[in-house]
């Protein structure tokens, strides 16, 4: 998964013009598209250096960047394709499965900013679904009805009182889930329940985030 992810980011970095490298990107506010690619290579090269003081907080991310500020692309990408196989093993070894998400997550931060969607159906976003169990604990019954046929269904299954959300696709899971969405935008999805019920799954909705601003992709 995690090396999927960094071919799929490394082939579209490779592409880039100097313009796109400096454009912000909204998805991470304050960044640029530069800054994101030292991020998502200072993950592996901080996680296999033992460098893991605050991780994963803002101050933790926000020194990947400065660390990498004078580092010509080239070189930081080829620092991170040397270092992602060991990392790959690393989180295999560790059963740890977020960091293949963040950086897909990272590699549409980018599409977005540049203006180049693409590339939005894959295995990390097919599996888009994962950890639905975190927003399983508001004591109702979660039923996810996604627009490729699929159904996921979380939290009390005894529970009278359903959540249910109708035809979302993975791309918009996957997103919405990793905070590139705005608290409004999830709850304007095609939900039904008791609005109450609602709110409380919206409000464990993110992994990450909400985003402040709606995302438009």
């Amino acid at each position: 998964m995690y090396l999927f992810a960094h071919e799929s980011f490394a082939a579209l970095a490779r592409t880039l013009t100097a313009d796109d490298w400096a454009a912000p990107t909204p998805c991470t506010p304050g960044w640029t598209v530069r800054d994101v690619l030292s991020h998502v290579a200072g993950v592996s090269d901080d996680v296999l250096a033992g460098r893991m003081d605050g991780a994963p907080g803002e101050a933790w991310t926000a020194s990947q960047v400065e660390r990498h500020r004078d580092r010509s692309v080239d070189g930081l990408l080829g620092q991170w394709a040397a270092q992602a196989p060991a990392f790959a093993e690393a989180l295999d070894a560790m059963e740890e499965a977020r960091p293949p998400f963040d950086c897909h997550s990272h590699e549409h931060d980018v599409r977005h900013a540049i203006g180049r969607p693409g590339n939005r159906s894959n295995v990390i976003v097919e599996r888009a679904g994962f950890g639905l169990a975190s927003i399983g604990d508001v004591g109702v019954r979660v039923v996810l009805e996604l627009d490729d046929g699929r159904v996921v269904e979380s939290g009390d299954p005894a529970s009278t009182d359903t959540v249910r959300l109708r035809g979302i696709g993975t791309f918009e899971l996957f997103r919405s889930r990793l905070g590139r969405r705005s608290r409004s935008q999830v709850r304007e999805y095609d939900w039904s329940g008791a609005d109450d019920s609602i709110d409380a799954v919206v409000d464990r909705w993110f992994r990450f985030g909400p985003a402040t601003d709606p995302i438009i992709e």
